[in-house]
């Protein structure tokens, strides 16, 4: 069993189901785990994922990702994410527009080629980059990494276009972007950590600066 949901700060939409959406549903937030405890056989989750227009993350896409995190944890099945944008407005003054929006969450992870995202552990670093890093003074720049150990408790700006990956940076109060169009807002930077684009970087660091490709 599928179950799709539309999270939302007061309720959320489920739809259930395997191949098509069986049941929607709009729940009151507080009550949607144990309204979800009561189905029976879940194979999966898919949380909509309420990215702004543009595309970058929110602290709406934060709260949504936090709770995929949760399911995740309470029910030990794989959780995935899918962008939701433009769903609410196509249900816009209809009623039970949440459940209508999880049935339309479903019916793209099901049958459309949209990316989809899922909540994995993230990959660690080696001990001795994150010893390292420890030892160096500045703000830092990490892209495309998901250990976050390397923030190292600094000022620091992330590129990740992982969801799941941003939101652990987010909650350690480092500023997540999931397009490197918008770095040049944040440097010069002391430090960069990067698993990709390292030669565009560059225009990124300080002349005294450090670049640690991995």
């Amino acid at each position: 069993m599928i179950v799709a949901v539309d999270y939302g700060d007061a309720r959320c939409g489920l739809a259930i189901g395997e191949k098509l959406a069986r049941k929607i549903m709009t729940v009151e937030k507080k009550k949607v785990i144990s309204e979800i405890s009561r189905i029976p056989f879940i194979n999966c989750f898919v949380v909509g994922l309420p990215l702004s227009m543009s595309g970058r993350y929110s602290q709406q896409t934060f709260k949504a990702i936090e709770f995929a995190e949760k399911l995740n944890r309470r029910f030990k099945k794989r959780v995935y994410l899918i962008d939701e944008r433009l769903t609410s407005s196509i249900f816009k003054n209809r009623e039970n527009i949440d459940g209508l929006c999880a049935a339309e969450i479903f019916e793209k992870f099901v049958f459309s080629k949209m990316k989809f995202h899922e909540i994995i552990p993230p990959i660690k670093v080696s001990d001795n980059l994150v010893n390292e890093l420890n030892n160096m003074a500045g703000n830092i720049l990490i892209v495309g990494l998901s250990d976050t150990r390397l923030v190292c408790k600094r000022r620091c700006i992330v590129l990740q276009e992982e969801p799941y990956y941003a939101y652990l940076f987010y909650k350690l109060g480092c500023h997540v972007e999931r397009y490197a169009d918008q770095l040049e807002n944040f440097a010069p930077f002391d430090i960069i950590v990067a698993g990709k684009m390292c030669d565009k970087l560059k225009a990124y660091l300080k002349p005294e600066g450090k670049l640690l490709c991995l």
